[in-house]
């Protein structure tokens, strides 16, 4: 009966494209993928939050929580011109690598004439003519248009002999995007020099190389013999710990020995705990502040947490909150960790403000801890990629922190692995510890909706009217394909985000260890500090 009734719906709810399919099948299409997405073919009106202009829309995208019908609307407009190129490549960082056979060749640059004696197995300039303009040579370091990473090296060694001042200098970025060069040296004379990495990463993102540029201001002749990337020399590694989030302060109050008994028994080494509400008594406050003697006692390191996306624009209720604190705990606190999501403000990521305001509160509160503790960030593994001001977002957020903790939420132990592997190889290069994420919390599935921006209101699937506010989902009517304000949008695609593939609640707890045990056994670097779990109580309600 229902099959029955499916088929009777499919012409007057879409007309197009579904009737390309036979009736019994577009039917059953439309009843399996009902909740997964809202059908274009309704009209449906969304108001679209925020302050800043929608003229500029380029896309937008719609995420629906749960069997929920109001989404989450994230509004986009052009693309800034540093967005993060996925298009590098990363030669084998377990030996070295000489720069110099990454290129068949170089050309000069400014006004000055050079001769290129030859590149293998060494670079012969001759500079000459060199007047008030400087005068350079470059070479690359692309490969298939892909530009060197180089992030999992410690230093650059370069050894030869000039005759004149000599600026060794790295160009970052696509041809389009390419940045002002970095110098990173000088040398003169017989030169023999290495060049730490750890200085150059925060200045430029060493992901995305793709020239290197020696440039002088007088006539000279040069000779660069060697110009080679070293490997760390480093083969020890820390051993890796276990930790837990764990948000039920007052829980913790009531109950401290059992809190610590459990972690006890599960190898626990750092319990991130929430901070109690300003409002709180001062015997909650007090009774809080004694929690650090008893895990220290038991060798635990209690961090506390707090955390919320508004703070960024009232990090005073994070810093009073710490002051109040510091005054209770004699000798400081292991540390405070900060869980912010800025993002999840209604005018990401259009309001580039959004991203500077919050590090500038994670710099306020290092100030407000003030040597009394270390300062840990949470943050999502996708900061990598996330460029700001030039530079990733995961990068400047480590920093400014003295560890990072990345929402690295996989089941796939691989695929975990994967999307950690620029902030631990940035922490293996700057010393920043990093620790990586499990989820064991029950989540709702997550649909997204992709809408872009069309030209042609025929093929449009919505209409944003950036006067009104209003998103419309389904086919323009006729009105609406004249208006002189609208916009137009397409479906770009639609996608699923599964809890299975995010959280391991409802597994078995020994399915969880497993897991564990691969990536404390996987991850075989330096700034690999362990695996925090969210949450406890998650962890504890999963089944023997």
């Amino acid at each position: 009966m229902w099959n029955l009734v499916a088929i009777q719906l499919v012409p007057t709810i879409c007309m197009s494209p579904c009737m390309v399919l036979p009736l019994w099948a577009a039917g059953l299409v439309m009843l399996l993928t009902v909740w997964l997405q809202p059908s274009p073919c309704v009209a449906q009106d969304i108001p679209v939050p925020g302050q800043n202009p929608l003229a500029e829309t380029q896309e937008i995208e719609l995420i629906y929580i749960g069997t929920g019908s109001v989404p989450k609307i994230i509004v986009r407009g052009r693309q800034p011109t540093n967005v993060f190129p996925a298009f590098s490549y990363r030669p084998a960082h377990d030996h070295h690598v000489d720069l110099l056979s990454l290129s068949d060749g170089g050309q000069p640059v400014g006004i000055c004439r050079v001769r290129q004696e030859n590149l293998l197995p060494q670079l012969q300039l001759h500079f000459d003519q060199v007047r008030t303009s400087p005068c350079g040579f470059v070479w690359s370091l692309q490969s298939a248009n892909k530009s060197l990473d180089v992030l999992s090296f410690q230093s650059l060694r370069i050894r030869g002999t000039a005759t004149s001042l000599v600026t060794i200098e790295l160009v970052e970025g696509s041809v389009d995007q390419r940045k002002t060069p970095t110098v990173v040296g000088r040398v003169l004379g017989p030169f023999d020099v290495e060049i730490p990495l750890a200085p150059l990463a925060r200045r430029i993102d060493l992901r995305r190389l793709t020239q290197v540029m020696l440039s002088v201001e007088a006539d000279a002749e040069v000779v660069l013999r060697e110009s080679v990337l070293l490997p760390h020399k480093s083969t020890s590694y820390p051993s890796p710990a276990v930790g837990f989030w764990y948000w039920d302060y007052r829980a913790a109050i009531r109950d401290p020995e059992g809190m610590v008994a459990v972690c006890r028994q599960l190898q626990c080494r750092r319990l991130l705990l929430q901070l109690p509400d300003l409002r709180d008594s001062d015997q909650v406050w007090a009774d809080y502040a004694t929690l650090f003697a008893q895990t220290k006692a038991a060798g635990i390191d209690l961090y506390a947490l707090d955390g919320a996306p508004d703070m960024i624009d009232h990090p005073t209720v994070v810093t009073d909150k710490l002051s109040r604190l510091l005054r209770l705990v004699d000798g400081g606190i292991p540390g405070l960790q900060l869980d912010i999501e800025p993002y999840l403000l209604d005018d990401f990521p259009e309001d580039e403000t959004i991203f500077d305001r919050y590090l500038r509160t994670i710099e306020l509160v290092r100030g407000a801890l003030s040597g009394h503790g270390r300062l840990s960030v949470v943050i999502p593994f996708w900061f990598a990629s996330a460029i700001h001001q030039g530079r990733s977002m995961a990068f400047s957020v480590m920093d400014r922190a003295d560890d990072v903790s990345v929402m690295s939420y996989r089941t796939d132990v691989d695929e975990l692995v994967a999307i950690s592997d620029d902030v631990l190889r940035y922490g293996v290069l700057t010393g920043v510890p990093v620790w990586l994420g499990m989820e064991t919390t029950r989540l709702l599935p997550e649909r997204h909706m992709l809408l872009k921006r069309e030209p042609d209101p025929a093929l449009a699937d919505g209409t944003l009217d950036p006067v009104r506010r209003m998103l419309t989902l389904g086919r323009p009517t006729e009105s609406e394909k004249h208006g002189v304000d609208q916009i137009w949008l397409r479906i770009h695609h639609h996608t699923t985000l599964r809890p299975e593939r995010i959280s391991f609640a409802d597994r078995p707890q020994h399915e969880v260890r497993h897991a564990i045990t691969q990536v404390l056994d996987q991850v075989r670097l330096p700034s690999f500090s362990g695996l925090l779990i969210h949450d406890l109580p998650g962890y504890l309600e999963l089944t023997q």
